[in-house]
């Protein structure tokens, strides 16, 4: 722990701690950490990574090269290489730019985005994650490609393709 002379509080090894309104768990990491003096609640952080656990007991993992996190609203904007990794779903996000707010389970990127799982890839203008990843909008141009399977489609690829996605 350091104090800049500008009264910013600089750590190294930074971890902080949260619960989301659902009372799940949440935590927050990052290579080098400097907190506002102002009590603003604002952090900057280099190499941030986050474990989120999703209202459903499904976990969350994000990580950029970047990221700013506010302590009074639970959001984190992440920049740079930012990923996101949802593992029991073999999801992955990959973009450049995305805002979390860990408090309402949303995330949204504005910059093009890639998301992939085991049968799909979809490259999207920009996405908007609702209802802790229930409902995923993605916008501009967007394209969807499905992998051919060796086996019929799980239930999921069918409620998926049957929704309209």
């Amino acid at each position: 722990v350091e104090r800049a002379e500008t009264g910013e509080v600089q750590l190294t090894g930074a971890r902080y701690l949260g619960l989301t309104p659902s009372g799940k768990h949440y935590e927050i990491t990052a290579a080098l950490a400097n907190e506002s003096a102002d009590g603003s609640g604002w952090i900057d952080m280099d190499e941030p990574a986050a474990i989120v656990t999703m209202r459903n007991g499904s976990i969350l993992n994000l990580r950029s090269d970047v990221g700013v996190f506010n302590k009074q609203t639970d959001v984190m904007t992440m920049s740079g290489t930012v990923v996101v990794v949802q593992p029991d779903r073999k999801l992955r996000l990959d973009t450049e730019a995305l805002e979390a707010n860990l408090e309402a389970g949303e995330m949204r990127s504005d910059v093009p985005v890639l998301v992939q799982d085991v049968d799909r890839r979809i490259n999207a203008d920009s996405m908007k994650v609702y209802d802790n990843g229930s409902r995923i909008i993605f916008g501009g141009t967007a394209k969807m490609i499905i992998e051919k399977q060796k086996n019929p489609p799980s239930e999921s690829v069918d409620k998926f393709i049957a929704a309209g996605g």
